[in-house]
């Protein structure tokens, strides 16, 4: 004991003797030093949130390596930080003397925390472009199973290795399967390890060669700044690709392309031209070889019949039908498909007779080249009975071919033209909504319309166009004028412009408009994408009264002619994203039956006072924007009674991009949505939660969720317009939020989560479990689940928790980032149904974590298909220690892709005994050293298809059995 006394004086008459000689110039004095740690930590952190927040925003963008270095010097800081914070709690709980090697260490990373606070500003940006990605891989039937359409990919694939053969054409007829082919070769593994990248261009009718040359430039994301013509253009490409071995893939040529013209060098260097097309001079003058596919065997046909529309093949009496309706099909994949899927749908013997019938009696159309593929074509259109579905199938013949179609946008539109029906005061627009996107779904499932990302937006391939386009102009009452926007829109006679009911001029260079054109019969005009269009005529719209759409988002027009008034039918207006419209002309309105506006992305002040006015409106899309001390425009009084005159108004978004300006006025403008009796749909940002709290206890409806269908809900924050954890779904989600405060506030929000789909919570500081957040059963709704920088948090669920019982039982998604004491993902044995829907875990940026997956929750993964993790520098293990317990029937059987990035003490994946992996297709492994053994052998994992890794790494593995190491070697992509 006295010995310790006397090391105590010692070391206190140290820390007094080099105060006295001047030996440090900051104070030691530990509890001072400690604070400044933590407030320069603080700043640190925040500084990091800042910097990370822009990389989130600037999805397109990446970060450069001297930001990489910051930032990862950053974590290990904060790391050590929190270490001090710990031994300091540990020192003062137990009452020690504190020590000057404490306090010297103390300032030691305070200094340190504060010059990284000052290199964090990057002056010069720290956001670079992000390159171009080697393949995009694309959506592609499969086509194991069928040896004619394999024999033609095998073929092609040998040509590619033929340093002699540099260009490659793939001929056949319409609707043979080229297309098909072509995409399955862009997603090949034997392609992705000859090309250092791949280009893919669909090159369609309507596509010239400059277009072609603006494709493969933005798909190698080149900057054309300076570029006056299409020859600069043509010299950039080139000297992108020269030194490049590429594989240039273009899809449905329709004549001849000077390739070099607009670009695309012959490098010598083994890059490779492959290109489709129906005409064999294309094939001559372009090409070297000519792959021709063959039409499918009868029994081949019969086979890709069968897998589309095999239940109802098994009906009483329907198998002798459907092979009469197969050899009808002539034996054309594309021709099999949209059939196979007309028919799918008829329930009895008798339909299926009925509908043999109809295909074999009708008649050819005379589209050269296309007679065949548009007969089939436009039996299915006449499938459709529905005349509503037929017009509406009709109408997605004014969007480029294989353009997206944004399906919310599409409803609207044939809701305006009455292609659904009225809306008044006993149908809503929600209504006519459901019947619109019922319509969606089974122009999707015979085919006519292709299903987009989450059916987001449809499209139309080209061959389908020209069926829709052929129809029409049989069709009095469908009369097109369907073009790209060209840079005059005289190229159609005057006569065509009086007759036609609907224009569309899409995306193109379209300068001006005729003065007064004769358009007494229109019910959509169509111009949006004109960037250059920056002028209507002030009499232009004068002889259109029966308009009902006008869409002009996206072109450069800085004002509505008086003539607007003129449209007195209109039902749908879209100037969304005319940044150069600065307010609306008085004549908007007289616009008295308008049930559609949309003037997001303009810079309109916050809320124009004539759109009290539009009493009918149904549907309100609007930016929040204020000028503020500028010269273009002043402050004014804001009249938010405006709001609550629509009280027609179903649905409302305000896109907000004054936030300062908003979190002043955003009381104000709750107070008049609150009074909207109708409205179901609703997109808006909340400063502080109880400005939310406000709005549900002045709307009862939406508290008790009787009416609130849909709902992107920001709290704490700005709107996003990409909502991450959304962009991960297969399927669109309705009711979103995100949190971004950091607590206290926390009861505010119980009338919204438990029907929120869709949860990103951020920045909250009080919680260290998920359950911690709100009641357990608020949570059981969700399904895609995002936490960021939840800093407390030490586990997600915790299942020695007696309270956690089915807890998020239809999770999807699960999304982690930048945690920094997250400690495990689930602690635990995890009961009942939680985690039972569960198929994607992103772990990201998680310094403490060292736990992923146990035994006492992998048994609730049995439908995890998805499982990354990276920069979570104390993972040690993937998957606990396997050794004792019965073999696995029920461990992860669903994995298919497992990806392990930058995870500097990982060692193993699974100890024990190894798993199944009896469906896991790809394992990304980068930035792991440490691991030296993979938990496969000769039996498992017999779906593997891609081990995508650093050579280094592949060469330092340790194998039990050479024969695996060569087995798995075939699947390697090694960097």
């Amino acid at each position: 004991m006295a010995n310790d006394g006397l090391e105590v004086a010692i070391e206190l008459a140290k820390e007094v003797w080099n105060y006295l000689v001047g030996k440090r110039s900051l104070s030691n004095n530990v509890d001072s030093n400690f604070d400044m740690m933590i407030v320069a930590a603080e700043r640190l952190q925040a500084k990091r949130d800042d910097n990370e927040r822009t990389v989130q925003q600037n999805r397109t963008k990446t970060t450069t390596c001297c930001y990489n270095m910051w930032l990862s010097s950053v974590m290990k800081i904060l790391e050590k930080v929190e270490s001090l914070r710990a031994e300091y709690n540990r020192e003062r709980s137990s009452h020690l003397i504190r020590r000057s090697d404490y306090s010297g260490k103390v300032m030691n990373i305070c200094q340190e925390v504060q010059r990284l606070v000052e290199e964090g500003d990057f002056q010069g940006g720290f956001l670079v472009d992000k390159p171009p990605a080697a393949i995009v891989k694309l959506n592609a039937p499969d086509i194991k199973g069928f040896p004619t359409l394999q024999r033609s990919l095998e073929e092609i694939l040998q040509l590619l290795t033929n340093d002699k053969v540099k260009r490659i054409s793939i001929f056949g007829t319409v609707g043979v399967g080229k297309s098909t082919i072509m995409k399955n070769l862009n997603n090949h593994e034997e392609v992705a390890k000859m090309f250092d990248v791949v280009i893919w261009v669909n090159v369609s009718r309507e596509r010239n060669e400059e277009k072609l040359q603006l494709d493969i430039a933005q798909r190698l994301k080149l900057s054309r700044e300076g570029a006056t013509c299409a020859g600069e253009v043509a010299r950039i490409i080139s000297e992108e690709l020269n030194d490049k071995r590429f594989l240039l893939l273009l899809d449905e040529v329709l004549d001849s392309i000077d390739l070099q013209q607009i670009g695309i060098p012959d490098n010598g260097n083994g890059s490779k031209v492959v290109l489709t097309t129906e005409f064999r001079h294309v094939c001559y003058i372009m090409t070297e070889r000519m792959v021709k596919v063959d039409r499918l065997s009868s029994a081949e046909a019969w086979r890709m019949f069968q897998q589309i529309a095999a239940e109802k093949i098994d009906l009483p009496d329907v198998e002798p039908i459907a092979r009469m309706v197969t050899e009808e099909c002539d034996r054309l994949p594309l021709v099999i498909r949209t059939v196979a899927s007309s028919f799918k749908l008829k329930d009895s013997d008798s339909e299926w007779r009925n509908g043999l019938r109809e295909l074999e009696k009708w008649p050819e159309i005379e589209i050269p080249g296309l007679t065949n593929m548009h007969a089939f074509l436009k039996f299915c259109y006449d499938e459709l009975k529905d005349e509503k579905k037929k017009k509406c199938f009709l109408y997605g013949a004014l969007y480029p071919a294989d353009s997206k179609i944004y399906t919310d946008y599409l409803v609207e539109c044939w809701v305006a033209e009455g292609l659904l029906g009225n809306i008044d005061d006993r149908r809503r627009l929600r209504d006519a909504r459901d019947e619109g996107y019922d319509i969606l779904g089974h122009l999707t499932n015979v085919s006519l319309l292709e299903k987009g990302e989450r059916m987001v937006y449809v499209q139309l391939n080209n061959s389908v166009r020209q069926v829709a386009l052929y129809i029409s102009s049989q069709d009095p009452d469908c009369k097109f004028i369907a073009q790209k926007g060209e840079t005059s829109p005289y190229t159609q006679s005057v006569k065509d412009w009086q007759q036609a009911k609907r224009i569309s001029m899409i995306e193109g260079k379209l300068h001006n408009l005729p003065e007064s054109p004769n358009c007494n019969k229109l019910f959509s005009l169509l111009l949006q994408r004109n960037p250059d269009l920056a002028t209507i005529p002030s009499s232009f719209f004068k002889n259109m009264q029966k308009l009902l759409v006008l869409d002009l988002c996206q072109t450069g027009i800085a004002s509505l002619p008086s003539s607007v008034s003129k449209l007195i039918r209109l039902k749908a207006l879209f100037l969304n994203d005319c940044p150069n419209i600065t307010k609306l002309p008085p004549q908007v309105a007289e616009l008295c039956f308008l049930e559609v506006l949309d003037i997001r992305g303009c810079k309109i002040i916050f809320i124009p006072p004539l759109i009290g006015k539009l009493v009918h409106l149904r549907c309100l899309r609007m930016s929040y924007h204020k000028c503020s001390n500028t010269e273009d425009c002043c402050d004014m009084e804001i009249d938010y009674k405006v709001i609550s005159r629509l009280q027609r108004l179903e649905e409302l978004m305000i896109d907000v991009t004054s936030y300062g300006h908003w979190r002043i006025d955003v009381a104000r403008v709750i107070r008049e949505v609150a009074s909207l009796e109708n409205l179901t749909t609703l997109r808006i940002c909340f400063p502080q939660p109880e400005i939310l709290r406000m709005l549900m206890e002045n709307k009862p409806s939406w508290r008790d969720h009787k009416q609130l269908t849909s709902f992107w809900f920001f709290v704490g924050c700005q709107n996003k317009s990409n909502p991450p954890i959304l962009e991960c779904f297969e399927y669109k989600v309705n009711r979103y939020m995100r949190y971004c405060y950091p607590g206290n506030n926390d009861s505010t929000i119980r009338d919204v989560l438990p029907k929120t789909d869709a949860l990103e919570l951020i920045g909250h500081k009080n919680i260290k479990c998920l359950s911690d957040f709100m009641h357990v059963t608020s949570l059981n709704h969700v399904r895609g689940c995002l936490i960021e920088r939840c800093n407390e948090m030490e586990t997600i669920l915790d299942g020695n928790n007696v309270g956690v019982i089915d807890i998020l039982p239809i999770l999807e998604q699960l999304h982690l980032r930048s945690l920094l004491c997250l400690k495990s993902v689930f602690e635990g044995p995890i009961a009942g149904k939680s985690l039972s829907k569960l198929h994607t875990i992103v772990v990201k940026s998680c310094p403490m974590l060292t736990k992923i997956l146990s035994n006492g929750v992998i048994q609730q993964l049995s439908k995890l298909k998805k499982l990354a993790i990276e920069s979570c520098s104390k993972v040690e293990e993937l998957i606990e220690n396997c050794w004792g317990i019965e073999p696995f029937s029920y461990e992860l059987p669903s994995l298919e892709i497992l990806e392990l990035v930058d995870l500097p003490k990982l060692r193993t994946i699974c100890a024990g005994e190894p798993l199944a992996w009896p469906y896991l297709k790809v394992l990304k492994i980068s930035e792991c050293h440490e691991l030296k053994l993979l938990p496969f052998n000769k039996d498992n994992a017999t779906e593997l298809k891609l081990i995508e890794g650093e050579q280094i790494w592949w060469e330092a593995l340790q194998w039990r059995n050479s024969e695996v190491r060569d087995h798995l070697q075939s699947f390697c992509s090694l960097s």
